[in-house]
């Protein structure tokens, strides 16, 4: 009885290490988030959310952000439905590989430009480095920034990204990355000196729901259109 017993301390003991093991394991590398979050990037068909947060203005201006937002990475499809600003309700912008369609509600009409033109949407998007690209894999993302894990708290790892460019307009950026899925569910990015420039929360992300590419490129058929491509 008394061998049976000791038996049975000793397999318990080693269950209870095991497990004190697991509890206490390491967090991963930030090379082993993003090799994590490049995989379900690969792997992601389509995915719907709803972007909120604020952009702020270099006097301090602060823009909120409220937009129904529609992906199909594989297509280099994006479609944006804008709640707020108050000054662009209402309106959709679609981009699609290297087009850009800017639907206005109150006019009724659909500008179309190129994806590298600088001067898009007044400037916002356009970009002579090329075309806009929209992907949730951080490490091409931030590809050649000094990238380390700074937390780990219930699954949530903190990602700090800095650039190493100079003057660049960009210079740090964070990131809350759930293990559950490997999807960035915030972005803080921040203008040399610590300012904040940006503040991306996704909410309600659902992946691979079936959209289609008529889905994310529709507008009103009766819209006036304006071609800007040169």
């Amino acid at each position: 009885m008394m061998r049976i017993f000791r038996t049975a301390l000793l397999l318990l003991t080693v269950a209870l290490a095991g497990a004190l093991t697991v509890a206490v394991a390491q967090p991963l590398s930030a090379d082993e988030v993003l090799e994590n979050m490049e995989r379900e990037a690969q792997e992601l068909g389509d995915a719907t959310f709803l972007l909120t947060g604020r952009l702020v203005d270099g006097d301090g201006t602060t823009h909120f952000l409220e937009v129904d937002t529609s992906i199909m990475p594989g297509e280099e499809l994006v479609r944006a439905e804008i709640w707020q600003p108050d000054a662009l309700a209402d309106n959709v912008i679609i981009f699609d590989e290297n087009v850009v369609y800017n639907y206005i509600f109150l006019t009724n009409q659909v500008s179309v430009f190129r994806a590298d033109d600088p001067d898009a949407l007044g400037g916002l998007i356009g970009s002579e480095e090329g075309a806009v690209e929209f992907t949730f894999d951080l490490g091409e993302l931030f590809d050649g920034w000094d990238t380390e894990v700074t937390d780990y708290q219930d699954g949530v790892y903190r990602l700090e990204f800095t650039n190493l460019a100079q003057d660049a307009a960009i210079a740090s950026a964070v990131a809350l990355v759930d293990e559950n899925g490997w999807v960035p569910m915030e972005i803080y990015l921040h203008r040399p000196g610590g300012g904040l420039l940006a503040e991306l929360i996704i909410n309600d992300f659902e992946a691979n729901v079936g959209l289609s590419e008529e889905d994310l490129t529709w507008y009103p058929s009766d819209a006036e259109v304006i071609d800007e491509r040169d």
